[in-house]
Parts: structure tokens; sequence; C-alpha cells
């Protein structure tokens, strides 16, 4: 199967499942399609094929549109762009958003007009309060009561016309009963057609002691990003926000053909050792990375972060090396059980991240492109306590606690300790004793980037080949000492390879009312554009695809650009049509000269 970053050359033919050609009005355009979360399954989050925004011009954007009327409940999961795609009887450029109803929304990516709207499946509204008072992060609160899809969907462009897969999470009436199903979803970008029966995720493992543990929806949910590697399907499922109830991390692996529909390859259970008792506390464990997603190499094995776990809890022989809380876990592509497929890094000290909720979990991996020197293959993982772990992919250091040190490549404190020496005090971060790493980071042209919650935009510089390659301090965005923000999304990088980097990201104060800004990615000193958004109900990454930046937020998709600059523009998408630009809660973007 091809990149999942796919870059089509529109000079020459575009599959368009209409028998016809595509010409763009300039020719030799490269369209870019986004069809997952971060743009690749390295989880890097950088376009590198931008040739419209540039440090030079990304203060002249304004806003393209807003859509209306309001979606019918949140979208939390990464917008997904196909250019020159077939739908509504003619060939173009599409922008797709899922929402917490189980509905998928596909708009003209140049002008925001909707094409279909298709809600998959009542959501799920309950469980979300339980006797012992454990609720779920919002999702509640949202217009269609409970949660839906979650976790960012993922296309695949080998077949025509594309297909899009997604897990919803339902409360459907069956024999008299309420029951709680997750469900995997495969439909055709061009209508929102289901292609085949949704399949009912379910599965169970059995742990040393004989013990079978069963998959239970009630308390899960898919909230990772779905992740499609060499034509297999992968699911992350954590708990639905509750340690107080019986949840454990799951990932569970599907192919899909048009004739046979859904096959269910393996399940994985990330600690089918940990019994629950009655008393608590349960395996927990999930995968949830604040809606990152599952990352894959090139040979096809899968990494994740999982939360928190007693890993020694009613496990006498102690550590196995099968229950993986607070990891980073390496499956091989089949999954399979635990002890014939994992290998994994546990940090020395998982017993204080265990006690004090600071789940290494709370954010996804990013893997490296291939290093120099004697570590070739790289992943870098980030928790809650914003310490950074270097790891080895091939060799992924396994757990020496309780005592340590960590068997890996580098670990990188995090920067409110004091030998970090910045004009930013993190005193809010300091104050919760961490918890302030809550998103994925991202790469690009040798640096790392990062967000902190609450805390300024980070940049780690990459050293390729040292034995030491991260730096230990990072450089900051200026200007945050105004305290204008509390919290920040996952960034974005739009780059023309290793120019014209652009890093962007989504932050917000109290209220939640998110903000869209733009900085230079070599000098994070260099803000260069703010636009501000409707209040968002998530931790939602920009995309950005052909000179257009587009950001979902609790009720609508905003587009942002330079008009008539679009990158990839064939004939038939060239009409433009102006959508409530502005809207009641939107007020104009507002460019920063380049300094």
């Amino acid at each position: 199967m091809r990149s999942l970053r796919a870059v089509v050359v529109c000079a020459l033919s575009v599959w368009t499942g209409l028998g016809g050609l595509v010409v763009p009005d300039a020719a030799a355009q490269s369209c870019v399609a986004v069809t997952t979360y971060h743009n690749d399954n390295l989880r890097t989050g950088q376009n590198l094929s931008e040739t419209v925004l540039t440090p030079a011009n990304v203060g002249t954007m304004t806003q393209l549109f807003a859509t209306t009327p309001v979606f019918d409940g949140w979208a939390v999961a990464q917008p997904l762009y196909l250019p020159q795609t077939p739908i509504n009887g003619g060939v173009h450029n599409v922008i797709f958003v899922a929402t917490l109803a189980n509905s998928v929304y596909a708009f003209d990516s140049d002008h925001g007009t909707q094409y279909w709207h298709v809600v998959y499946g009542p959501p799920d509204t309950y469980g979300y309060q339980k006797t012992g008072g454990c609720t779920d992060s919002g999702f509640s609160m949202n217009p269609s009561g409970g949660a839906g899809i979650v976790g960012t969907p993922v296309i695949d462009t080998s077949v025509s016309p594309p297909v899009m897969y997604f897990v919803t999470k339902e409360l459907n009436y069956i024999n008299l009963q309420n029951v709680h199903q997750l469900k995997l979803h495969a439909v055709d970008t061009s209508t929102g057609s289901e292609l085949t029966t949704p399949i009912v995720l379910a599965g169970s493992v059995v742990n040393h002691s004989g013990k079978t543990v069963t998959f239970a929806a009630e308390y899960q949910m898919s909230r990772p990003a779905m992740l499609l590697s060499n034509g297999t399907i992968y699911v992350g499922i954590g708990s639905t926000g509750c340690r107080e109830f019986p949840n454990y991390g799951w990932v569970m692996s599907y192919t899909y053909s048009a004739t046979s529909g859904f096959t269910q390859q393996a399940v994985f259970n990330t600690s089918p050792d940990l019994t629950n008792n009655p008393k608590g506390p349960y395996a927990n464990g999930g995968v949830w990375q604040a809606g990152g997603g599952l990352a894959a190499d090139a040979s096809g094995n899968v990494y994740f972060e999982t939360a928190d776990a007693n890993n020694f809890f009613n496990n006498p022989a102690g550590w196995q090396g099968t229950d993986f809380g607070d990891s980073i876990v390496k499956l091989t592509p089949a999954l399979g059980p635990p002890a014939s497929s994992a290998s994994y890094f546990t940090p020395y000290n998982d017993r204080t991240l265990y006690s004090t909720d600071l789940d290494l979990g709370s954010t996804g991996p990013v893997l490296l492109p291939d290093q120099p020197g004697l570590h070739t293959h790289i992943l870098v993982g980030y928790d809650k306590s914003e310490n950074i772990y270097v790891v080895d992919r091939d060799n992924m250091g396994g757990y020496t606690g309780p005592n340590g040190p960590n068997n890996i490549i580098q670990d990188v404190l995090n920067p409110t300790a004091s030998h970090c020496s910045t004009p930013v005090q993190f005193t809010a971060c300091a104050n919760q004793s961490g918890t302030c790493g809550w998103s994925a980071p991202v790469y690009w042209n040798n640096n790392l980037y990062f967000t902190s919650n609450p805390g300024p935009l980070m940049a780690y510089s990459w050293t390729p080949g040292s034995a030491t390659p991260l730096a230990t301090c990072p450089t900051i965005e200026s200007g945050f000492a105004s305290g204008a923000y509390r919290a920040a999304a996952s960034p974005s990088i739009s780059a023309n390879g290793a120019t014209n980097g652009l890093l962007w990201v989504v932050t917000w104060p109290n209220t939640r009312m998110g903000t869209l800004r733009a900085f230079d990615a070599t000098n994070l000193a260099n803000e260069l554009f703010e636009a501000s958004l409707s209040g968002v109900g998530g931790y939602p990454s920009p995309t950005i695809a052909n000179g257009i930046v587009y950001v979902e937020t609790k009720g609508r998709l905003y587009a942002f650009g330079i008009k008539k600059s679009s990158g990839c523009r064939t004939k038939a998408a060239s009409v433009t049509s102006p959508l409530d630009p502005l809207g009641d809660d939107a007020p104009p973007a507002t460019g920063k000269p380049s300094r």
C-alpha cells in the first residue's frame, strides 16, 4: 500500500473514478492528501510538500470559511483531506470531519460547501457517571450527550474511490436491553455509504493464571487515531476516563475486503495478569494518548504508550514483561499473546507514575526517520511529567526498576527542573508537580516540538548520530509569560522539504475559546500569524494541505489561507462561494508581519 501521506502529481493522470483526467490550473503542482493523523505512520506531524505557505507570506492569510450549520456533536478528531476525489457527481478537493455524534461530514475544502453528512449509529450517552463519582473528561457535555467517533479516522487511498475507516461508540437497544458497543466501519468517501456491515469490536485473552479477560465496551473508548499499516487496520482502546471500573488497554487488528468485509486478525491486552479486585485498583493500562495515533515503522511494527496500571498488583511473581502500565510498547504486526510479540520500555519509577497519576500514555510516540550512528531506529516518548524518553526501537530497554537507571538512549528531564534556565517560569505547571505533557510531539528538520499544559511551546534541537541526540533544555516561544493561554494541542508542521518551515498550534484559555497560531519553525521567537476560533472540544491538531490550514472546533470547521493561492485547484474546484465566513463566534484572523 502506498504511503499514507500520499502526494499526487496533478500534471499526470489522476484517478477520478469517472474515467476522466484532472488537469490543474498550473502544471506539475503537488496535491497533498492528509489521510491519517499527523500525516504519516511515523506520526511526525509534517507536511513536507507545502509550496504555497511560507514564513514570508503567512501573515497575509485570512479566514476563507467557517462551516455552517453547527455540527451535531463536538469534533475532536483531526480533519482528513483528499484532493481531486470523486464526489457529488464531479471531482473536488474534500475535507472530512468526524464528530462525537457518530457522524461524518464531507465538505468542499476550497469553499466549505457540504457534500454529505451521515450518522452511523446512536452515540453512547450512558456510562459517563457511575457510582463512585468517576466522570468522563467532558464528552458528556457535547450536544449529542456522549461519545461517538473520538479517534481520528484513516483513509485507504489504494482503492478507488478511497475508503475511510473509523470506530463509533454506540448505545443500542438489543433484546430489550441497552448494549454498549464499539464498531469498526468502512465508508465510501464519495458518498458516505457503508461498504459492509460494521463489525462489533470484541475479544478476549487468557492470562498466565488461566483467567479469561474479556473486552467490555461499557468501560472502554477508542480514543487514539486509527492506524492503517500494510493493509491492516489497528484500533487502540483505553478507558472512558475512569480508573475505578474494570478496563484495560487493548489493541485489535482487522483486514477489510470488498467481498468479505472485516476479518479480525488479532487481539492484544496490555495488562492481562492484573486480575481485577472488587476494591480496586483495576488493570487499566489503557491506550488513549490524548487522541494521538498508534505508530508504525516500515516493517509494520506497531508502537504506542499506555496509561497507569499497577504492574505488581495481584502478580506475586513480580514483573513478568507481560503487563504494560506506563510503558512504551512495540508489537509485531501480528500482535499475538503478550509474551510472544511485545517488547517494551517501562520507566524505572513506574510506581511513582502510577501513584501520582502521571501517565506515560498521556501522549503518543513519534518515530524518527532512520538515523546515522549506533541507533538507526529511534522513537521519542513524552509523559504528563514532561519527561522525554529517547528509545532505540530495536532495543526498547525493558524495565530496570525500581532503582534504575533506564536502559534507553537518553532521558531528558522536564523543563520545570532547575537545570533549565529560560525566561519563562513554568509556575502553573510546577505547581501541578508535572501533569503538563498532554499532546504528542512532532518532528521536522532535526527539531522536536512539544507543548505543555499550562506552559509554552518548546523546541528541542536534535543532533543525528550523537550519543545524546536530544538537547537537554528547550528553546521556547516568546511572550508566554503574559499568560495568554492555559493549554495547547499537539502541533503540526508545514514545509517545503527542509525550507519554509511553519509550526502550527491551537491554544486556549480556561474558556476553551481557541486561537490558531503560526510560528517560524526555525525560530519560535517569531510568531507570524494568529486567528481566533470558537470553543475547542479536544486537542485539535491543524491539518495543512495545499496552501490551506484547517482546524476543527466543537461546532465548526475553519479554513485559513491566502485567497486564490490554493496549491491544488482543478477547473471544477476553482469556484468560490462565501459561506458565513465569520459567524457570531469567529472574529477575523490577525496576520503578524514577518520579523
